[in-house]
C-alpha cells in the first residue's frame, strides 16, 4: 500500500497513524467548510427565502386571518 507520504516505510507505524489522522483532519475541515460556510449554504438560504412568502400566505389562511379568495388571488400574484 502507498499512503500521500511514502515516507512511513521508514519511519515506522507512527508516522502512518499520523498520515491517517492528517488526512481525516483535512476532509472534517473540508466537510465543515462546506456544510456551514461554503457556497452550498448560500444557496440553501436563497431557496429558503424564495418559499417564505408562500409559507407566510398558508399560515395567515390556516389561521383565518384572510379569506379563501384573498388567498387565492394573492397565490396567483406570488406564483406559488
Amino acid at each position: 500500500m502507498v499512503f500521500f507520504w511514502p515516507f512511513w516505510w521508514g519511519y515506522g507505524i507512527g508516522a502512518l497513524i499520523w498520515d491517517i489522522i492528517g488526512i481525516a483532519l483535512f476532509f472534517l475541515v473540508l466537510y465543515i467548510f462546506l456544510r456551514y460556510g461554503g457556497i452550498f449554504t448560500i444557496r440553501y438560504f436563497d431557496l429558503k427565502d424564495k418559499d417564505a412568502p408562500c409559507e407566510i400566505l398558508k399560515r395567515r389562511y390556516a389561521s383565518g386571518e384572510i379569506t379563501q379568495e384573498e388567498y387565492e388571488k394573492i397565490r396567483k400574484d406570488l406564483d406559488c
